[in-house]
């Protein structure tokens, strides 16, 4: 009804340099309010902003993936904007980070689909830019695009309104580990935690797969493995949990032996994230025969 309303607004003004045009208003207490076709510019909905819809600009946040790494977040400020001309409509999508996209789009049962071009600018040279293919679904309030030319198939989500708080430290985060093995410390370098969010708040992290040198029982190896349902503190920007029940089988290797896998016994995370981006996490655990636990301290950066 609304829609109507504001083309029975414009085509008024259309006409009114041609013929002088008025325009009544009848307010729900009686009372009329009347206005020539010729001083109605606009109409301004005190919601507009927050209804996405036909002819309308809106903001929300991107999680970003592909095979070369995973989902990621980058930011709130990514805008939609939906338009239609003629009987045809398009919508197009910008962010600072991943380009500028034009599609013409379905619109059906509040489903939207469509195929456009994506434009990307070169991170390491701003002034050029590569064009690509791609495709757009989902709804008005939960859009993703797909770029399969773009690092082995890119998917942008794109989401309406603000972040939540645990979704805003969705990526992996690059650092270094220092490990306490029989009192002395060794540093595993080029290694990190990847962090999903699950349905229920929760977190799923992948601990990195790394290497430990020079320690007394030789270098040990230690495969990836993932902890699932850690507990986040969206206060503290906090999450813990003691794991050693959930049976997680890590592959490792110690000095010049054959690779094995064995069940961490002790294992306890927790971390808490910076507002810069950072990330602590201390990580302790036995495995093997190993008559002590490894105590890991990391610290990093989300890698974007």
């Amino acid at each position: 009804m609304k829609y109507l309303f504001t083309l029975v607004f414009a085509l008024l003004a259309g006409v009114a340099t041609t013929k002088a045009q008025t325009v009544t208003i009848v307010k729900t207490d009686g009372t009329t309010v009347k206005y020539q076709a010729s001083e109605v510019k606009s109409i301004q909905f005190a919601n507009e902003e927050q209804q996405p819809g036909i002819n309308k600009s809106f903001t929300g946040y991107l999680l970003v993936s592909s095979p070369l790494f995973t989902e990621t977040y980058y930011g709130e400020a990514a805008k939609m904007e939906v338009t239609q001309k003629g009987s045809k409509s398009y919508c197009k999508f910008t962010d600072a980070t991943w380009g500028t996209g034009d599609f013409e789009i379905t619109l059906n049962q509040g489903k939207i689909s469509g195929n456009g071009k994506l434009k990307i600018a070169n991170p390491h040279a701003p002034a050029t830019a590569k064009e690509y293919d791609a495709t757009l679904s989902g709804t008005m309030k939960s859009i993703d695009i797909n770029v399969p030319g773009l690092m082995n198939k890119t998917t942008i989500k794109w989401r309406f309104g603000k972040a939540p708080e645990n979704i805003k430290h969705t990526g992996t985060y690059m650092g270094e580990n220092v490990f306490a093995v029989m009192g002395k410390n060794f540093t595993s370098k080029d290694t990190g935690y990847s962090f999903l969010v699950n349905a229920d708040g929760t977190y799923s992290i992948q601990v990195l797969g790394q290497k430990i040198e020079n320690t007394p029982m030789g270098n040990i190896t230690l495969g990836a493995y993932t902890i699932n349902n850690v507990s986040y503190d969206v206060n503290t920007k906090t999450f813990s949990k003691n794991y050693s029940s959930d049976n997680i089988n890590v592959e490792y290797k110690m000095g010049e032996g054959d690779k094995k896998g064995t069940v961490l016994r002790n294992a306890n995370i927790k971390g808490t994230f910076g507002d810069d981006g950072s990330l602590k996490v201390e990580n302790s655990f036995q495995f093997g025969a190993m008559p002590f636990p490894l105590k890991g301290v990391f610290n990093g950066k989300i890698k974007k």
